[in-house]
């Protein structure tokens, strides 16, 4: 599967960190096979194992090495999903989403943000159709990972341009993401 020869590509590549004189990676594996406008099911079933399998093969290739707990997978999408069906048996593009974090030193088990309390279009945060509004943006989710791999509070603007847009007491902190975390 794509998915599991892209994470050993990743595996392999981290390998050479030393060689190549690096002391820190970011890497993209994109996946475009989640665009379920029908199927929904079976693009779930099917997309889920794959990544599952793919995750797993490779924490234990980072956990075999020693580097697990200074690797963190950040799943994202470039759009959410309505919550309401299609007439296809899948669902259409919205606005807001979610995003996963697995890791070894990433504090898991929670959700971090917002979760909406009513999912009919009568919630605050939903519009027509089942379209979530999103209640964080991308800078702010990316902020404390930036922080979590060395990029000082003061220079975290530089990676997060509009990190000043959004108000400083709904943004997530570094210390919520990972565990034992003094940034």
């Amino acid at each position: 599967d794509s998915m599991g020869t892209a994470f050993n590509m990743v595996a392999r590549l981290i390998a050479t960190r030393e060689l190549r004189g690096v002391d820190r990676d970011f890497f993209f594996i994109p996946h475009s096979n989640w665009d379920a406008h029908n199927k929904l099911e079976w693009n779930l079933n099917t997309n889920l194992a794959d990544l599952d399998n793919a995750i797993n093969a490779f924490s234990t290739e980072m956990k075999t090495e020693g580097l697990w707990d200074s690797t963190t997978i950040i799943q994202a999408s470039d759009f959410g999903r309505s919550l309401k069906p299609n007439g296809g048996g899948g669902t259409d593009h919205a606005w807001g989403g979610n995003y996963m974090m697995i890791g070894g030193a990433v504090s898991g088990g929670k959700i971090v943000g917002k979760y909406p309390e009513v999912l009919t279009d009568d919630g605050p945060e939903i519009i027509e159709r089942g379209r979530i509004i999103p209640t964080l943006s991308w800078d702010e989710i990316i902020a404390p990972i930036a922080e979590w791999t060395g990029v000082s509070h003061v220079s975290v603007k530089d990676v997060c341009p509009n990190i000043d847009n959004f108000p400083e007491t709904q943004r997530i902190k570094a210390s919520d993401l990972f565990v034992d975390f003094t940034g």
